[in-house]
């Protein structure tokens, strides 16, 4: 080999390197914005290799999550890297919803470790580990938030709890925190509510609704008025 060409193959290199270095701070920049979580789609798309994946994976910088995603550490995944991996894993139009949607408006004190994910009628529903996928008809683009992980309208996120949670008094307790954390007002709940034309929860959730307008602040206080309507006696 010529020094010309011994030279050319120095640049070459060294080019090479410096592709594979931008390419990724891409991905690395991109992470951070996502929670550390990345989908393989994003991490091809910024030009970093399968090879490339795998050296870092074998290396223990970054692991895989799911069939879709990598974590770009070697560490436990904290809460809001787990939603942003259920949403990547779950396709392109994924988005959290219900509990889940609320837990990043801000609800708190409220437990459901079983991350809710919807997707359109039609698309195709991936299996995810530790989150469930589900089509819905309800799909409307301008009900998803667009900014940071992908999640559903508050006011959309709680009717959508209330009428999937376990038990009535679930359902009355979700709608109930909302409104008392401010995440959501109950006249914004109202309107959300009455696009929903058939469930079995419809009339008890209107009803749950009518008490929120009404004034009641806490469950207690809607038990309370129930009270008084059964037995004829004037609200509070």
């Amino acid at each position: 080999m010529t020094n010309d060409e011994a030279a050319a193959a120095d640049t070459g290199a060294a080019e090479a390197r410096a592709r594979r270095r931008r390419c990724r701070a891409e991905v690395l920049a991109l992470a951070e914005r996502q929670d550390g979580v990345v989908s393989r789609r994003q991490v091809y798309g910024a030009g970093v290799t399968r090879w490339q994946v795998r050296a870092e994976v074998r290396a223990q910088r970054w692991q895989v999550v799911g069939t879709q995603c990598l974590a770009v550490h070697s560490g436990p995944l904290p809460r809001a890297s787990q939603l942003w991996a259920a949403v990547l894993e779950a396709g392109p139009r994924a988005h959290l919803d219900g509990v889940a949607a609320l837990e990043v408006a801000g609800l708190r004190n409220y437990e459901d470790h079983l991350i809710r994910v919807s997707v359109p009628r039609g698309a195709r529903v991936r299996r995810t580990a530790g989150a469930l996928v589900r089509q819905t008809r309800r799909y409307r683009a301008e009900d998803v938030v667009g900014v940071g992980v992908p999640r559903a309208r508050p006011e959309i996120a709680a009717t959508r709890a209330a009428l999937w949670a376990t038990t009535d008094r679930q359902a009355a307790l979700v709608l109930t925190m909302v409104v008392q954390q401010r995440i959501v007002s109950a006249e914004k709940l109202a309107v959300a509510m009455l696009r929903v034309r058939r469930d079995r929860r419809r009339a008890f959730v209107h009803g749950i609704l009518l008490d929120l307008l009404g004034g009641a602040g806490s469950l207690g206080e809607i038990d309370f008025a129930r009270e008084c309507r059964a037995r004829g006696l004037p609200e509070p």
